[in-house]
């Protein structure tokens, strides 16, 4: 209601962008019944058709490959249903057909691309509707066959290429909205097959509703508005309420982002409401909403590369029914799915409550741009600390950055040399590997390790082990074991938009003041709160502050950096070992004890905790290669205590004692 529909359907010469904006017009349609909302989804499709020709005689072809596929037999469907066009109506097979005959998804002369991606779906899905609708049509028997091929692409690993925010959304959303007419059943939705790729739409909300972004992406809270109508698919077609609570928090959290003074709604205007109108076209009341579990957990996600598209030998081997025609049948974005799995993401959550604190990490070796280890996301309060580049290429996230200073090192490459790398050269894919080498969950604390052989094709192995206590913080240590000697400088680094007031050798206050959306476009809201970042202090470091913007025009949603430096040549089998801490607090403003100031005061701050946010009250007992323990009191009279032991030999010291791996200890406090 609040895009105003009645005004969408008084203007219906949309071009080839109707579909998208008379969703809600649509909607009027199915709820009310009422002819003229009926008929003014008609005028519009008219006008669709008459845009395509006019496209056609001027470029030969289109290219608008998404919505209209995923949404115009959505239109036949509940036009159909309502009486507002026969099944056999000639305007819309000449519209459907022209559609069909004229789409090159690539804006270029080849068509008929193969593979479960995110143009490949939406040529195969509406061809495939062509046959079914119309079987007499000379092209039938080819497009039915098309059509089932690029499904089998999919369904034999049943997950998407795209490891990312961004356009993961193209094949998924043709599986959400034309899942049941391509399959003729509800496979799509019910399979057990497809619940990993279901439950990533709904473990990776935030307790606040909000998408932490990662590869390449829109910005802040990238596509969050298409999982609204995803979540609110599934949860009908399961029955289960988990899908439609996620989906709950994804709209509150889309409203609070509304512009109350913009001329339209922002976030529920022509531009998303028709993701919004699918939700509610898909939603299914009697279906109750209910909280998901609230543990921390980590998932998989089926291996992507990247190989030369036009290798039709290669296409043969890989999908099978390999097109002969020179111009068909390439494989798209050149992205094969191995069936190797992978992990993929390490979802920390203390609850599913507004402010709980909740973390994103990066797990898959193989993504463009690849951060296994990295910190995606990091939030409180509805309040995030990071936001990653909207990046296809290198660009090192949230976690130690490693360099051959030297250029000496020898690089190790993916055997296979038919992958292309962030590059699109062949035969120079680094052979990064990953692995989840320790996983445990208790209701106060989330202990894991990830493992990462050859991090950026370098001969190093590199760890990261998180102890994320539930509402309180996050503790990791980064150790880089070297394989070879090479000269080096390694980094932990933590990118943001704001570095101090508080600043000290190894650590600083940062915030995110407005996380960056509209693909760079829009400065979004935020609630007011810091993150301390702090590093276990090293003699042989330094604290580095980087404008990202020197060297990368793609860090403009989080230009400025952190960093605790070390360099030197180190030996092989030579291990380095940083500890950090991530907490996140109210922004204060530290007090001064005197106006005269005196170098031999106690105090130069009323409140020293506040004064350093909070790093003042970080104890280093125990740092070293083979292990680390932390005395923490954040606040006055509370003691907790974080211990990386990954060896799990016996550790005492003062107050505690343990032989875990990793250990979270609060002595609690007033």
């Amino acid at each position: 209601e609040e895009t105003k529909p009645a005004e969408i359907a008084h203007n219906p010469n949309h071009g080839m962008e109707g579909p998208r904006v008379f969703l809600p017009v649509l909607v009027k349609y199915v709820q009310t019944g009422e002819a003229a909302w009926g008929d003014a989804c008609v005028t519009m499709l008219k006008a669709f058709h008459a845009e395509m020709e006019r496209q056609v005689a001027e470029r030969k072809w289109f290219w608008q490959f998404e919505t209209p596929s995923a949404l115009i037999p959505l239109y036949r469907k509940y036009l159909i249903q309502g009486g507002a066009m026969k099944e056999d109506a000639p305007w819309f097979r000449e519209l459907w057909l022209y559609y069909c005959r004229n789409l090159h998804v690539w804006d270029s002369e080849p068509v008929e691309w193969r593979g479960g991606c995110h143009r490949s779906m939406p040529e195969g899905y509406a061809k495939g509707r062509a046959a079914a609708w119309y079987p007499d049509i000379p092209e039938a028997a080819h497009w039915k066959h098309y059509s089932e091929l690029v499904f089998n692409d999919f369904w034999k690993t049943k997950d998407v290429p795209q490891n990312d925010t961004g356009y993961m959304m193209g094949p998924i959303i043709i599986l959400t909205c034309g899942g049941d007419q391509w399959t003729g059943d509800n496979r799509v939705y019910t399979d057990s097959g497809m619940k990993r790729l279901w439950d990533r739409l709904m473990v990776e909300v935030s307790p606040d509703g909000f998408i932490n972004p990662y590869g390449p992406n829109g910005g802040w809270n990238s596509t969050a508005d298409y999982r609204i109508a995803m979540l609110e698919r599934i949860a009908a077609k399961t029955g289960d309420g988990c899908y439609r609570f996620a989906a709950h928090k994804l709209l509150n959290y889309l409203r609070y982002q509304t512009r109350e003074n913009a001329p339209k709604t922002y976030r529920l205007d022509s531009g998303a409401s028709w993701l919004i109108s699918l939700a509610w076209l898909f939603a299914d009341d009697s279906v109750d909403a209910v909280e998901p579990d609230a543990a921390s957990l980590w998932n998989k996600r089926v291996e992507a590369i990247r190989i030369p598209h036009t290798d039709k030998q290669l296409t043969e081997r890989l999908l099978g029914d390999a097109d002969p025609r020179p111009n068909f049948g390439h494989i798209c974005c050149s992205w094969f799915m191995t069936g190797q799995e992978w992990p993929d993401k390490l979802v920390l959550r203390s609850g599913w409550n507004p402010g709980d604190l909740f973390a994103l990490v990066e797990l898959h070796p193989t993504s463009f741009p690849a951060n296994p280890g990295g910190v995606m996301g990091l939030n409180r309060w509805g309040t995030p600390f990071t936001q990653i580049v909207t990046s296809k290429g290198a660009s090192v996230e949230n976690r130690a950055l490693i360099e051959d200073v030297a250029g000496k090192a020898k690089r190790r490459y993916h055997p296979d040399k038919l992958r292309i790398d962030e590059f699109w050269r062949g035969g120079t894919m680094p052979d990064i590997c990953s692995e989840m080498s320790y996983f445990r969950e208790t209701p106060r604390a989330t202990y894991a390790r990830v493992r990462v052989w050859n991090m950026d094709g370098l001969p190093v192995l590199y760890e990261r082990e998180f102890v994320f206590a539930k509402n309180r913080f996050l503790a990791t240590r980064e150790t880089v074991t070297f394989e070879e000697s090479f000269p080096a400088r390694v980094a932990p680094l933590w990118n943001t938009h704001n570095i101090g007031p508080q600043l000290g050798s190894h650590w600083a206050n940062t915030f995110i003041h407005q996380p960056v959306g509209e693909n760079g476009t829009r400065s979004m809201k935020t609630p007011p709160a810091d993150l301390l970042v702090w590093f276990a202090s090293r003699a042989d470091c330094r604290l580095q502050v980087v404008d990202r913007l020197l060297e990368d025009p793609r860090a403009e949603a989080c230009p400025n950096q952190l960093r605790y430096v070390w360099e030197g040549t180190p030996a092989s089998g030579q291990k380095l070992a940083f500890t950090e801490v991530y907490y996140p607090h109210p922004p204060y403003r530290a007090r001064a004890t005197s106006n005269n100031p005196n170098p031999g005061a106690k105090a130069a701050y009323a409140d020293e905790l506040q004064a350093t946010a909070h790093a003042s009250g970080i104890q280093v007992i125990r740092d070293d290669a083979e292990a680390s323990v932390l005395r923490l009191e954040l606040e006055s009279g509370r003691t907790e205590w974080v211990v990386f032991n990954p060896q799990a030999e016996p550790i005492q010291t003062g107050a505690i004692e343990t032989n875990e791996p990793l250990a979270y200890i609060d002595s609690g406090g007033p």
